[in-house]
């Protein structure tokens, strides 16, 4: 078969090689205006077929109307064309596809993907008009630099299948972000997909949100994180999935094991009793959740007092969000978050609060009482350290000392350090609010309060530590005095061997010792 041959069969198919014929082996001898539909399109064209970094198209926008810089299939060829740069270009890094037109050539502008090793973020946000995903295999395989793979449109079961195929036999190691955002996938669809990213455990994140999951979703995606073992996954969205409270006690043996730093729940089902299933998480030294949203969920006070209680002890948590009155939370509920923060309990409970969180409630915080902001600002200015020593001081004017007394007079100077640090950090944060400049002026008196307790306290004891330092004093000194003797009858030649001699110095010496 004859190279003419070769070459009218690619014209008729009109795929890769049809183009390249086209271009008679050189794709610059063609016009970008003579193939296109419009002077924008042919624009771009010349960018993408540009093959100097600075000048080459980076950013590739595929719409349905025309915006500056986007690409608009038309009539004719637009989409085979485009397919035939896009495969040439060596510097495309993000595509993004909202709109096939009329799906003409729709398999060649596929085979040009397939060719592009540059692309690193891939977006469809518009149905595959009846190709199946599956002829991207070959993008898949060849492409290491694709980092992040977004779908946008509703996904059905079957094409929800050919997606989970592609991804469980072409294992892309360099993916690290996953989005099926507003895809309705389903329970089955979404379980599909969970199976097939099992082997995805480089995902840093997964963006789920609105797919109705249900508890078959949890379930799947519950086995895909716990086999797993070490996760590099940080941001997990599962917002509007219709997870309850057995999903999310589904979901808790899963995100044990991860690396999370942020978590969405938001427009859920969540209950208290979902909320306290996770508790073993966020006690758990390898917790690293920062952030927590669970907006637009109706747990009430009970979800209040559940959320309070897991965060007790937790160390990584800086944000929780949700909206009060969709919550159902009233001021039972605040009350919990207040203890949660500052338990004034006793100057332990105190200590033992959270100091960590900065935010709770809205992200602006609006709908949270004033007397918790009062808390979450010093938890956001200050270390925790720090955070508890002002909370003590504001908790407990008289700061009862009786508790400290089993260590005895080895506590006082670590007490006296306390409130010297606790002066030094007022003064460097005097911009926290007139209340924190009063507990500042009243600190000298406070401190002279706790010193005169621990006197009174133990007057026997002060006294007795007062005469044993004299004998210690004593001891030293005639120590001293034995090493200033030696010293003086090694400069002499040593030690009179006389008998009365020897009695005579020792009596001069003990004169001395007396004096």
């Amino acid at each position: 078969m004859d190279v003419e041959t070769n070459r009218q069969r690619a014209m008729e198919r009109r795929d890769f090689g049809y183009y390249e014929a086209r271009n008679r082996g050189c794709y610059r001898d063609v016009k970008s205006k003579d193939i296109t539909s419009c002077k924008g399109n042919a624009s771009i064209l010349q960018r993408l077929r540009d093959q100097i970094w600075d000048t080459s198209l980076q950013v590739l926008n595929i719409s349905y109307h025309h915006v500056y810089d986007r690409f608009v299939v038309g009539e004719g060829d637009d989409l085979g064309w485009l397919g035939y740069f896009i495969g040439k270009s060596k510097y495309l890094y993000d595509l993004r596809i909202k709109s096939w037109g009329e799906g003409e050539n729709i398999e060649a502008f596929i085979d040009g993907i397939n060719r592009n090793q540059s692309i690193g973020s891939l977006h469809i946000g518009t149905d595959l008009r009846g190709v199946s995903f599956r002829n991207l295999r070959p993008f898949f395989r060849n492409n290491n630099n694709l980092y992040q793979l977004e779908f946008n449109f509703e996904v059905g079961l079957e094409c929800a299948q050919s997606i989970a195929f592609v991804l469980d036999e072409n294992r892309c190691q360099s993916l690290e972000s996953l989005r099926f955002e507003d895809c309705n996938l389903g329970e089955d669809g979404f379980a599909v997909i969970a199976t097939a990213l099992r082997t995805y455990p480089e995902l840093e994140e997964l963006h789920l949100q609105n797919n109705n999951i249900g508890l078959t979703g949890c379930t799947a995606l519950a086995d895909t994180l716990r086999g797993w073992g070490a996760s590099n996954l940080k941001h997990l969205d599962l917002d509007g999935n219709g997870i309850d409270g057995q999903g999310l006690q589904t979901l808790a043996a899963g995100i044990t094991n991860t690396k999370l730093e942020e978590l969405f729940l938001s427009d859920n089902l969540i209950t208290a009793v979902g909320l306290r299933s996770i508790s073993d998480y966020f006690q758990s030294e390898s917790c690293c959740l920062k952030t927590l949203n669970v907006l637009r969920n109706d747990f009430g006070d009970e979800g209040a007092v559940a959320l309070a209680d897991i965060l007790m002890g937790n160390k990584s948590l800086t944000s929780l969000h949700f909206i009060s009155h969709q919550s159902g939370i009233t001021n039972a509920g605040w009350a919990a978050f207040s203890k949660l923060l500052c338990d004034p309990s006793s100057i332990e409970s105190t200590y033992l609060s959270n100091h960590n969180i900065g935010t709770i409630g809205e992200h602006e915080m609006l709908g949270t009482p004033f007397n918790i902001r009062r808390y979450l600002d010093l938890n956001e200015l200050l270390d925790r350290r720090h955070a508890a020593i002002h909370k003590i001081l504001k908790s407990h004017p008289d700061l009862d000392m009786e508790p400290f007394f089993q260590w005895k007079l080895k506590l006082l100077p670590a007490v006296i350090n306390w409130f010297q640090s606790a002066r030094s950090r007022m003064v460097a944060n005097d911009l926290i609010g007139e209340s924190i400049q009063r507990q500042r002026q009243s600190l000298p008196s406070r401190e002279l309060s706790a010193l005169y307790k621990f006197v009174r306290g133990m007057p026997a004891l002060t006294v007795i530590s007062y005469w044993q330092q004299q004998v210690i004093n004593i001891h030293a000194r005639r120590r001293r005095l034995d090493v200033e003797e030696e010293t003086a009858w090694v400069r002499l030649g040593g030690r009179p061997r006389d008998e009365g001699n020897v009695e005579f110095i020792q009596i001069g010496a003990k004169r001395m010792r007396q004096e």
